[in-house]
């Protein structure tokens, strides 16, 4: 990164428009002399007029110039201009600032060349394990998998996938499975002129599939000409190959983060179990689902309970893990044990320094303890580590506002709905980015665009409690009382799934909590 001052200077002139105003300013000045050469003497105004005209403007380019660079124009109307300027994160969360000379990659899902077509599970883990095995290298840059894996292999033009995400390379391939008989074809390609820089076929059986994800992680990282960190081979586990299948499915269902997918995603992890019930990286799956699903879908004494028996067994199993160390966090931050969930997160950050659900889980445990200045500090962390993640810089905003510094809370909503609509446009089917985009919307005074937002993503989530829950929330903050009213009558007995604790002491619904309907919702709900 340059340090060069002049450039820098030139750099922030054509942020704040400066250059622009100063072109657009002499223009105009030259017309405006123009004209009063022409008329002034016909008007019969004496020659001093256009000498002061002169005069004027030009004492008036330097006042242009000065206020173009402090002010802007925005949609709310004008106000000191912000660009150069971002918060800057706590020293010891504050990631590194990313070189843009290094190098980058987007690992694309594998296509399935299988007889029957039905490995697709097969080929996105394997993509998937890859993808992780890279995000291991400290000066690489991985796009994630949210957004990689909105490109098909097989329709992706890599030249669109460099320029939509910012990557240099891409790595894709093709699976083809015949009973534990695999043939894998693997090529990384320069998304500048999609010349190969690197590729290779694998005839191997099922067996053989890790040994095979570890040459291609370390083919492409020699293609790089980067250093891959691994594991010594008394840390890795062995893992039965019908068990690793079972895991690779899960992972599939998982990634779709609904409640359907996350219960059919429990049952393959469980399966898993059933064929090696010594799997670490199954424990911990297993524990994911349980406390996503508690959190995002259905808080029941179950899904808590069978969250902590599951993370302890990830634990024992596999503590080198972060994984493990993040469900375990999870769990504890549930049973509101914050100092040992904090410990578990510590862990997790500790090794895997990259890990996103790692910071952002981190930061929602300092959420439930009340810790909202660490936990806006935790969130950034987590945005910075995966930077086109929308969720961490929307949530920054919801945190600010309760901390009553107003001027963060809209720079976040709109650093944040920046985010949301490039995700969508990668992948409109993204309904979470909808429903929490709303409230940003909203935040920003762009309250119909916001209510589209949201009425949208209920309408696609028909069944799902947050949805719901978070539309009666978004109506209460935009005043419309008997709308927010709807969304939690709606929530308590089509979806059936309300948490006392959120109804009391969330702020978002203070406006509907003295209405006559509010009591008879909460009188459902005993003490």
């Amino acid at each position: 990164m340059s340090d060069n001052p002049i450039k820098k200077f030139w750099s922030q002139l054509r942020k704040r428009k400066v250059i622009r105003v100063g072109v657009v300013y002499l223009i105009v000045g030259w017309v405006m002399m123009q004209i009063g050469e022409v008329t002034f003497e016909a008007l019969g105004l004496p020659p001093l007029a256009l000498t002061l005209l002169i005069v004027i403007v030009l004492l008036g380019f330097p006042i242009a110039l000065v206020l173009a660079w402090a002010f802007e124009v925005t949609p709310e109307g004008i106000r000191k201009d912000s660009a150069g300027q971002a918060p800057e994160p706590d020293e010891d969360t504050a990631a590194p600032i990313l070189d843009q000379s290094a190098p980058s990659i987007a690992v694309l899902p594998f296509d399935d060349m299988s007889e029957l077509g039905d490995q697709a599970y097969f080929c996105e883990g394997i993509a998937e394990e890859i993808l992780n095995a890279l995000c291991k290298v400290a000066n690489l840059r991985v796009a994630s998998r949210m957004t990689a894996f909105c490109f098909g292999s097989k329709s992706a033009d890599v030249r669109e996938i460099g320029r939509k995400l910012g990557v240099q390379t891409v790595l894709e391939g093709s699976v083809r499975k015949s009973g534990d008989q695999l043939r894998i074809t693997a090529q990384l390609v320069k998304t500048a002129d999609g010349y190969h820089l690197w590729s290779r076929q694998y005839d191997r059986r099922l067996e053989d599939l890790f040994e095979i994800q570890k040459e291609i992680a370390d083919s492409i990282a020699n293609a790089l000409s980067v250093t891959l960190k691994r594991k010594t081979p008394s840390e890795e586990q062995k893992v039965d190959a019908k068990a690793y299948d079972l895991f690779l499915r899960g992972l599939s269902f998982f990634a779709k983060q609904n409640i359907q997918d996350t219960v059919f995603a429990r049952q393959m992890f469980s399966h898993a179990l059933e064929v090696d019930p010594e799997f670490g990286r199954a424990w911990a799956g297993l524990a994911y689902t349980y406390g996503f699903e508690y959190l995002y879908f259905n808080a029941t004494d179950v899904n808590r309970e069978e969250a902590l028996r599951t993370s302890q067994r990830a634990l024992e199993l596999a503590p080198d893990l972060a994984e493990s160390h993040v469900a375990a966090g999870i769990a504890n931050c549930m049973v509101q044990d914050y100092q040992q969930a904090e410990a578990e997160f510590q862990k997790a950050v500790e090794l895997d320094p990259e890990n996103f659900d790692a910071w952002y889980f981190f930061a929602r445990n300092k959420v439930h303890e009340g810790d909202l200045e660490r936990a806006v500090k935790l969130f950034e962390r987590a945005s910075q580590v995966r930077p086109e993640d929308y969720q961490s810089v929307l949530l920054q905003s919801q945190l600010w506002h309760s901390l009553g510094d107003s001027k963060r809370e809209r720079e976040a909503a709109r650093r944040g709905i920046e985010r949301a609509r490039i995700v969508l446009e990668l992948n409109p089917g993204d309904n979470r980015a909808y429903n929490i985009g709303a409230f940003a919307l909203l935040r920003l005074g762009e309250k119909e665009e916001g209510e589209r937002w949201m009425k949208e993503s209920v309408a696609r989530a028909p069944m799902d409690s947050i949805v719901h829950y978070n539309a009666a929330c978004f109506f209460s903050l935009a005043g419309e009382v008997e709308k927010s009213l709807d969304c939690l009558e709606n929530c308590h007995l089509k979806v059936g799934n309300l948490n006392r604790e959120w109804l009391l002491h969330d702020s978002d619904l203070d406006n509907v909590r003295e209405h006559p309907r509010f009591a008879k919702i909460l009188a459902f709900f005993p003490d």
